[in-house]
């Protein structure tokens, strides 16, 4: 499996995610919980997407490599390949 890195913040009852390798995917969600539910299946979607355009993934960068800003929390959001 392949994780990337994603930024979080917000406060409470909107959170958002960002993922610093793949510029303009990013989610929402009322919780964590939620947000980084909905993390994943962009993330999926991206992967689709992605494929369907004959172009490769974007290569995730070492966690350890992210610049986090205030108010920002580093995750890690693991790829869930999509059925099919």
């Amino acid at each position: 499996m392949i994780s990337y890195p994603a930024l979080l913040d917000g406060k409470r009852g909107s959170y958002g995610v960002v993922f610093p390798d793949i510029p303009g995917v990013g989610a929402m969600g009322h919780t964590i919980a939620k947000a980084i539910a909905n993390a994943e299946s962009v993330l999926r979607d991206y992967v689709i997407e992605t494929k369907w355009n004959g172009t490769e993934l974007a290569t995730p960068t070492q966690l350890c490599s992210i610049q986090i800003l205030e108010g920002n929390h580093l995750v890690k959001i693991t790829l869930i390949p999509p059925r099919g």
